[in-house]
């Protein structure tokens, strides 16, 4: 591991990757428009890093498990108070910046969880885990523009038309990253493993 945690350190300490992570380098009116919050500054930092010549940029909009849109109680209030405006804020802006900068093109922008919420409030005025059905956003990259691809059922509960399973999403990412995902990985006992097992690219969400 050495020579790998060297490229790393070295990454990490140099002038170029210090320089990303100085917001104070970016206007002031740039910095309020994606918020003035620890998710906009830190997709503000995203695009800074992309910029620096970061290939993969990962932004947990949570500071732990249960907090922010694990939503089991109170959900309508926390949304609108403070989860749907951040967010807005923060990925319009995010797309504007990368368009205005010329990188929108080449830069695969996702925004996804790991499940969906229930259709029906819980006695909490909350929404619990549903695995079942939700939406994911992808925009940039070579994703097509203003699409929207496959619908639920009228009560948001269940997939109605061109149900689409995570496996389908990380392949077409891969795609677009120019990985086969159906490439063969093989393990210490040369057991051969696809990079992903269950699901193919869309290209219909592609141009």
């Amino acid at each position: 591991m050495d020579k790998f945690q060297q490229r790393a350190f070295s990454m990490l300490s140099s002038s170029k990757t210090r320089d990303a992570f100085d917001l104070s380098r970016e206007d002031k009116s740039l910095r309020d428009r994606y918020g003035r919050n620890i998710y906009g500054q830190s997709v503000l930092l995203a695009r800074r890093l992309v910029e620096a010549g970061t290939r993969v940029v990962t932004i947990s909009w949570a500071p732990d498990a249960n907090a922010t849109w694990d939503t089991h109680g109170g959900n309508f209030k926390k949304l609108k108070g403070s989860l749907l405006p951040q967010f807005d804020a923060a990925s319009a802006t995010l797309l504007a910046d990368l368009d205005d900068r010329g990188l929108l093109d080449r830069t695969l922008v996702a925004v996804l969880g790991d499940f969906g919420r229930t259709p029906k409030i819980n006695g909490n005025g909350g929404r619990d885990h549903w695995n079942f059905c939700y939406s994911v956003m992808l925009a940039g990259g070579g994703i097509k523009p203003g699409f929207v691809f496959g619908a639920s059922d009228k009560m948001g509960a269940f997939p109605a038309d061109r149900p689409t399973g995570p496996g389908d999403i990380i392949a077409t990412i891969y795609h677009q990253l120019g990985i086969d995902h159906r490439r063969e990985l093989y393990d210490r006992f040369a057991r051969p493993h696809r990079i992903v097992p269950i699901g193919d690219v869309r290209p219909e969400i592609l141009l």
